[in-house]
């Protein structure tokens, strides 16, 4: 049996932002031992033929392509797929088979760092190494930063399967997204296109000569407030649907990790509750992509990275939203 024959009641979506926790999150579910974990595979294996901004009423045209496709996704197990580190052990492995998978991917990872041989190692399958039939327990973590705009598509497509949409707050949401552009981590550039095709973006009037006039912090704002609002508003009313604050999870993580453990049907166990220690408690070197930090240090980091104007800018978009009852930090 694969991973894409598993049932919908087994799987779980994870889904936010980039920049918004969702490793984090995602990582705090793979330290479960009978978790099989999926880290971004939308990006390895991409459809083009599924709408990126699925509106409510282009779903049900879309819906059996969209089933199809996650079901795909379950089998996609490459390098960043099925590798992502830290590395947990799991109950459907056995010695042999952690060693021989470890070993392949820290192998594979040391080889990635030779010039010219990413692309070589970035397809190389990663196996699983086990029988999905033979875990009736096991559940499917799959994690996304590129579908906030597919959300209640891949809900309805996959009915029973728990979604788990994390949101930040549009601080150090901004601030953490300028970081990474100014370390050459992504472009700079807003999807403008994207953006301004959506009702959420037509309800507040953003047309593209406006938008293209605001300011580069706004345009971030704006960014975060619409694809964030889209999505929170396509999932209202589906059963097994959490939203998640970032700024919770950071305040109580292990209170709100034991939570999320009951939401998707899962037991709590020793070796999560010593990666969520970990994981907000480190205190050494700050890498820009990383699962170990500090995170109230973290959560905090944007007062001190945004000028007072560009924290007063963020603040006018978000009250103008329907997003700003989940920003409790809007008096800055």
């Amino acid at each position: 049996m694969r991973p894409s024959e598993i049932s919908a009641d087994r799987v779980i979506l994870v889904l936010g932002a980039p920049r918004s926790g969702t490793s984090w999150l995602a990582k705090i579910f793979d330290s479960h031992p009978e978790v099989l974990y999926r880290h971004e595979p939308d990006t390895v294996l991409r459809d083009y033929d599924l709408p990126w901004m699925c509106p409510p009423e282009q779903v049900p045209a879309y819906r059996d392509a969209a089933r199809d496709y996650l079901r795909r996704l379950f089998d996609t197990a490459t390098l960043k797929t099925a590798g992502s580190l830290p590395i947990f052990p799991k109950r459907h492995h056995g010695a042999v088979a952690a060693q021989l998978r470890a070993g392949m991917i820290y192998g594979l990872r040391a080889i990635e760092q030779v010039p010219g041989a990413r692309r070589l190692v970035r397809g190389v399958p990663i196996p699983d190494l086990f029988d999905v039939a033979a875990y009736p327990a096991l559940r499917l973590v799959l994690k996304s930063v590129s579908s906030r705009g597919r959300a209640r598509l891949f809900a309805e497509a996959m009915p029973g399967m728990k979604t788990i949409f994390i949101l930040r707050d549009p601080w150090g949401q901004v601030a953490s997204m300028l970081r990474g552009a100014a370390l050459g981590k992504f472009e700079v550039e807003v999807p403008v296109q994207e953006l301004l095709t959506t009702e959420q973006a037509r309800r507040y009037g953003l047309t593209p000569e406006r938008f293209a006039a605001l300011p580069s912090v706004e345009q971030f704002a704006w960014n975060w407030a619409i694809l964030n609002e889209k999505a929170i508003d396509d999932l209202a009313g589906i059963d097994g649907v959490k939203v998640l604050r970032y700024h919770a999870l950071c305040d109580s993580p292990l209170v709100e990790a034991r939570a999320l453990f009951a939401f998707a049907g899962l037991d709590w166990n020793r070796q999560t509750e010593d990666f969520v220690r970990r994981s907000t408690t480190f205190n050494g070197r700050d890498r820009y992509y990383q699962v170990f930090k500090n995170t109230q240090a973290a959560m905090n980091r944007w007062r001190e990275e945004l000028k007072p104007e560009d924290q007063r800018r963020i603040q006018a978009v978000v009250r103008e939203t329907s997003l700003a009852p989940l920003c409790p930090e809007l008096e800055i």
